[in-house]
């Protein structure tokens, strides 16, 4: 008997040139996995139980910064509509209370159109705009994360930069450097730990010019280039979210070519959907389409007693 060959030439992200010769037809396949998400979204059935076990990393905290209050049903919601493994983020808006300068209460979170991986959020170029954040400050930003860092990541620190720098010259919706801060909601076993940072002038010029968004240790960043802050959780007051006006889509990781930087959107108040809402992955209903559509033509079972 003999044997067929089959030699493919292909090329990775790196331009290298990689030749794979196979002998046999499964060796040529590719492996596909249709249940992952499914198992997700059955983990993330979970997360409520873990804002039951809040913790607030307060070490090594910046005596001169701005406090920042976060009210606890604003963050148990935003846990509630989160993945285990992707990052989910909301832009943060608040004011300070009368006769407390130094301190933020952080009264809305807005989630606008986005997609993520495990270690960074892609968001629209555009800034949240509407009548109920007039009265409010931009506070930063807030995110999850799928495992729990002692430091800010590279990837937030330019995230970060680049917003304080397209925001710069937009009085609107400019973001002050002092005020603006990342926080960051860890998916610890059983619990959540929440930290909060800034950035300090060495880390907006190293974050505005860095390009490197997939390594973990870029060239350039160090420990100086953010400061940590002291956040607190409240249920004195209560917050708001507001959502996209288009049914409350913002997540487009199972619609990613429908994502763009340069989009779009109108907000409107309203509780966020959750990570997997049928609203948030429509291509997974098609096929149930196509079955029923054909279903006439096709028996399951044979009636021995027709």
């Amino acid at each position: 008997s003999q044997l067929t060959a089959l030699t493919t030439k292909t090329q990775n992200v790196r331009g290298d040139e990689i030749v794979v010769t196979t002998t046999s037809s499964y060796e040529s396949q590719a492996f596909a996995s249709k249940t992952e998400w499914r198992l997700r979204a059955l983990a993330a059935q979970n997360l409520p139980l873990r804002a039951r076990h809040l913790y607030v990393s307060s070490d090594d905290v910046s005596d001169v910064a701005f406090t920042y209050v976060l009210p606890k049903n604003l963050l148990r919601r935003f846990i509630a509509i989160a993945d285990p493994r992707t990052q989910i983020a909301g832009y943060m808006y608040g004011v300070s209370p009368e006769g407390s300068d130094q301190v933020k209460e952080i009264r809305a979170i807005v989630m606008v159109p986005q997609w993520a991986t495990h270690q960074r959020v892609h968001l629209p170029d555009a800034m949240p705009s509407h009548d109920y954040l007039r009265d409010l400050e931009p506070l930063g930003w807030i995110h999850t994360m799928p495992n729990e860092l002692q430091y800010l990541s590279p990837q937030d620190v330019t995230t970060h930069a680049q917003i304080l720098a397209r925001t710069a010259d937009k009085p609107r919706v400019r973001w002050d450097g002092d005020r603006a801060a990342i926080m960051t909601c860890a998916f610890t076993p059983g619990s959540c730990t929440l930290s909060a940072y800034r950035l300090t002038p060495a880390g907006f010029e190293w974050g505005r010019e860095n390009k490197d968004m997939a390594s973990a240790q870029p060239d350039g960043f160090t420990m100086a280039c953010f400061e940590r802050v002291q956040m607190l959780l409240s249920d004195r007051f209560m917050g708001f979210f507001m959502v996209p006006d288009n049914n409350g889509v913002w997540n487009y990781n199972f619609m990613g070519p429908m994502h763009r930087a340069d989009m779009s959107y109108g907000l409107q108040l309203d509780v966020p959907r959750d990570f997997y809402d049928e609203m948030h992955r429509p291509s997974h209903f098609v096929n149930f389409a196509g079955m029923e559509s054909s279903a006439a033509d096709e028996v399951d079972l044979e009636d021995e007693f027709a």
